[in-house]
């Protein structure tokens, strides 16, 4: 059932605008709520299956950020606290808080969902299929559109990003960063098999022809920041993956560099994109990052709640800042994060799954026989966190979605059951000389 589940998130997500509507995440947060249910009736059968200590501290993550949420929206806070606004609470919002503790449970429970899974090797490869089916099918809508002249979606016309891929998506960089999930997953599904590379052409040279068309769906997109997440995604994955010394990894990534850049080249309007950084007269993104620096300052402690961070913004703008739009977010995933929570409370969740996530991956790079496994995670996360620097958008369902499950599935591998008191030893077991 989880299976399923996981299936039906990573091919609706994309589909559903990205997940980021509340209607769209309560219908992704239905299959997931009934997964966990039927998870933990299948706890009490069979004990062994149970959650491990990295679920308990993501839980306990996932419970914190709730608590906090909620006491951010409660009107009890001295007018002292709440300045620079006359609020009643700290949260500017406090009507968005029922979908941000929607979205934190649904983040919390993927993973959970995700550790309870056997077999990294076969459920990997269920994952990566899907994730390529829903990458694939992405690109088929864009392409259609594209050969339709439609400037749309297909739920709305768009008034952005009109000459760019972006499938069901409303955003360039979320189609991307889905592409560069699809593209990781196609390199994993094509190398994972140990054999010669002729005999992976013959019976795996599909998935590194599905590889290059999502790459060129990624480049038709003209997201920046996706094309680069993409590039040092891939460079993880083949220093990681690759089995010979360090001098044929240097070549192999050379090589690597050299076509994607000759790609890249090869696009005018992504080019031309990439050519704007060095005008000073462009905008960037440096100022509404200031800006969100400057709203920080005003409130380091507390934060500003969910939905909060426009109305922040806007009144910390630097002269730069074009204050005729609305900005949702500071194009940084982390500052949107302090923004949100506060700093202290920021800290405390980054530290505490940070530890998480950095002992389950330190495990697992111990264990030669999981290194294509481990190639696709770290690639994966590669790309978000990269990404996650220069857009707020990589906390859309859809984007976080691959980078959640893969931590879930490598947390497996690493719990560890207690052993009973009374179980004795083997008979046959004696200590090794």
């Amino acid at each position: 059932m989880t299976r399923w589940v996981l299936i039906f998130e990573i091919l609706a997500a994309p589909l559903l605008l990205g997940g980021a509507r509340p209607w769209a995440m309560a219908l992704l947060s239905i299959p997931v709520a009934c997964a966990l249910v039927g998870q933990i009736l299948h706890q009490h059968k069979s004990p062994k299956c149970g959650f491990s200590n990295s679920t308990r501290g993501i839980c306990l993550a996932g419970g914190i950020a709730c608590l906090w949420l909620i006491l951010q929206s409660l009107p009890l806070w001295p007018h002292s606290m709440t300045l620079p606004f006359q609020t009643a609470s700290l949260a500017l919002a406090p009507a968005r808080t029922p979908d941000a503790v929607l979205y934190v449970l649904w983040l919390v429970t993927i993973v959970m969902l995700c550790a309870t899974q056997n077999d990294l090797n076969n459920q990997l490869a269920v994952i990566c299929r899907a994730l390529v089916s829903s990458a694939a099918l992405q690109t088929a809508v864009a392409f259609s559109l594209f050969a339709l002249d439609a400037p749309g979606t297909v739920w709305f016309v768009k008034t952005a990003h009109i000459n760019d891929f972006t499938g069901t998506f409303a955003n360039r960089n979320a189609f991307c960063a889905l592409m560069a999930a699809g593209f990781f997953a196609c390199l994993y599904l094509w190398h994972r098999r140990a054999c010669t590379i002729r005999d992976k052409l013959d019976g795996q040279g599909g998935w590194l022809a599905l590889a290059v068309l999502l790459f060129l769906s990624a480049l038709s997109s003209h997201s920046r920041a996706g094309i680069v997440a993409l590039f040092m995604g891939s460079i993880a994955f083949i220093w990681l993956a690759s089995p010979g010394g360090s001098r044929a990894k240097i070549l192999a990534l050379l090589a690597t560099v050299l076509a994607m850049a000759g790609a890249v080249f090869a696009t005018p309007a992504l080019a031309t994109r990439f050519a704007q950084l060095a005008r000073r007269d462009w905008f960037q993104r440096d100022d509404v990052w200031q800006s969100a620096f400057n709203a920080i300052m005003h409130r380091p402690l507390t934060g500003y709640g969910p939905d909060g961070i426009a109305t922040a913004l806007q009144h910390a703008a630097s002269p730069g800042l074009n204050t005729q739009a609305r900005w949702a977010s500071s194009h940084n995933l982390w500052l949107d994060g302090i923004l949100v929570l506060g700093l202290p409370v920021f800290l405390l969740l980054c530290g505490l799954t940070g530890y998480i996530v950095l002992f389950t991956l330190r495990n697992m790079a111990r264990q030669t026989k999981t290194r294509p496994q481990f190639a696709l995670i770290m690639a994966v996360l590669t790309a978000f966190i990269v990404q996650s620097l220069f857009d707020g958008i990589a906390a859309m369902p859809a984007v976080i979605l691959p980078a959640l499950i893969m931590v879930g599935l490598a947390m497996h591998r690493h719990q560890t059951l207690p052993v009973p008191a009374s179980s004795p030893l083997p008979a046959t077991s004696r200590p090794v000389a």
